[in-house]
């Protein structure tokens, strides 16, 4: 496979035809232009950042339409730097977040805040749900479990909590469903966005009627399916005058940003495990195929209607370092972070951290579970706890890798992407001596936004498939044999404890 570094390139050297790409994250959202060759364009890229809205029973939620005017925003910068050069942009590819959710009433107001897949409060209707399905059955057939990040959890959790609001309420949707109700006065939810819904049966392509049994909508609440080969068109009036070269240009659906970013860094293939730490973190491989056998210990989410997306979730991976830096006083950011873990030898600490700051997901699910730091005396440094907690991490990445090895999954490449590992040589040399094998960093810094705009090539016929662009990488980080064997010591101590915390006081509600 071809492979380049995915530096930006000047528009007069850019290959036509042009791509905006959306992308919609947890704390920004940013358009970005891409070649015909998925290249990033110089100088075309806006950001604007944000900050989800966090409480003590576990909320995290946002704005819908603070989003919704950010991203307008970002793309009037983008139009305004092309200048005469707007035409030649021929599609707007998009991605956003998986597992988020708002509602809207009948005449498209926001009945809710936008709550996003960290928002732990679905927690207290996860014991009902789990009596009223079969959480095995389920999962073999949405590819999800049962738990608060899914929307089954979250619309039973607004039923309940906030009924009134519930009962106001006439559709339930993404974020970036809401944006193209706005835009077009049109929502579609996109096949890869309902995979991570927990809502649909990811070998039909359609809502899984089992689940919709015991849920308080119907499908008819929700926007209509649709994929690649469904965009909008015709901008409302008030875009049309705002943006006239993006009116009748096709926008592909928003995908999950872990199927973009997994077809942004190349790995298109079951031999090619993408390894991803941005807020949160997540192992992924992603194929082709006409169905799947849905493993119990791994979820299955799609990235369109032809490939599938298997893998395993973290829901702490960079935020665990804007942690550090925020309350344990690291100065330098994330060089500082580095620099506080290049101060400890490996494992040197006599720490075991478990590092669930905001609930877990892979491997356990466990609904209930917290953060925990154990060892702690007179004598530990700021230091050892910044590298304990960032250790703790990778030893949570391995563990599922260790559930894809069982599977017997033919993994000969693993690509590092995501800013954790691409903007750190120290938490990738640690990923790859803590698994015991050679780790390459990607050679693109906006995998998602890329993948978005790769898809959205292909949407078009610009290229016949993803897999034919080239795969960006960099740096390959090869293990150290004497730290993969001190790690490996640190995972069991962490797992021992894992599994007594789990069985006393998670799995209790506890």
């Amino acid at each position: 496979m071809k492979t380049q570094t995915n530096q930006p390139i000047k528009l007069k050297n850019a290959q036509r035809p042009l791509i905006l790409a959306i992308d919609i994250g947890t704390s920004s959202t940013r358009a970005l232009v891409y070649d015909a060759l998925g290249r990033p364009v110089k100088n075309l890229m806006h950001q604007v950042g944000y900050l989800f809205t966090t409480s003590q029973d576990g909320g995290v939620y946002a704005d819908p339409k603070f989003i919704v005017d950010s991203t307008a925003e970002c793309i009037d910068k983008i139009m305004e730097e092309l200048g005469k050069h707007a035409g030649e942009v021929k599609a707007v590819g998009f991605d956003t977040f998986w597992h988020n959710l708002m509602g809207v009433d009948k005449s498209g107001k926001p009945t809710t805040a936008l709550i996003s897949w960290a928002d732990t409060r679905p927690r207290m209707v996860v014991d009902a749900l789990k009596q009223k399905l079969n959480p095995e059955e389920i999962h073999s057939r949405t590819g999800c479990v049962i738990h608060p990040s899914y929307l089954p959890a979250k619309l039973m959790w607004f039923n309940e909590e906030h009924n009134e609001t519930f009962i106001k309420t006439d559709k339930w949707m993404s974020i970036g469903e809401y944006l193209y109700y706005v835009f077009f006065e049109k929502a579609v939810c996109s096949i890869s966005m309902a995979s991570g819904t927990g809502l649909l049966n990811q070998n039909t392509c359609k809502w899984d009627e089992k689940v919709f049994a015991v849920m308080p909508i119907t499908p008819q609440n929700l926007s209509e399916l649709g994929d690649m080969d469904t965009p909008l068109q015709g901008l409302k009036s008030t875009y049309a005058k705002r943006w006239p070269t993006l009116v009748d240009i096709p926008w592909f659906p928003a995908v999950g940003d872990g199927a973009s970013s997994n077809v942004g860094t190349g790995c298109v293939a079951k031999d090619q495990l993408c390894i991803v730490m941005g807020t949160s973190g997540a192992l992924r491989v992603c194929w082709e195929a006409d169905s799947v056998i849905i493993p119990p210990e791994l979820w299955v989410y799609r990235v369109d209607k032809k490939r599938f997306l298997m893998g395993g979730a973290l829901s702490d991976g960079g935020n665990l370092r804007k942690w550090i830096v925020s309350h344990l006083g690291v100065e330098g950011g994330k060089k500082g972070v580095d620099k506080a873990m290049n101060e400890c030898k490996p494992d040197g600490h006599g720490l075991t951290v478990l590092p669930f700051w905001a609930g877990e997901r892979s491997t356990g699910w466990h609904e209930n579970a917290r953060g925990m730091i154990y060892g702690l005396n007179l004598n530990s440094s700021r230091e050892e706890i910044v590298r304990a907690t960032m250790e703790s991490v990778s030893y949570r990445y391995a563990a599922v890798y260790d559930i894809f090895s069982r599977q017997n999954m033919p993994i000969k490449k693993i690509i590092a992407s995501g800013g954790g590992f691409i903007d750190s040589e120290v938490l990738t040399q640690i990923m790859s001596d803590v698994m015991g094998l050679p780790v390459t960093q990607s050679g693109e810094q906006e995998g998602s936004a890329r993948g978005a705009a790769i898809l959205a090539l292909e949407g078009i016929g610009s290229v016949r498939n993803a897999a034919e662009i080239p795969m960006p990488l960099g740096r390959t980080f090869n293990p150290n044999t004497q730290n993969h064997e001190i790690y490996k010591a640190a995972r069991e101590r962490q797992n021992n404890m894992y599994n007594l915390i789990a069985q006393r006081w998670w799995e209790k509600g506890m």
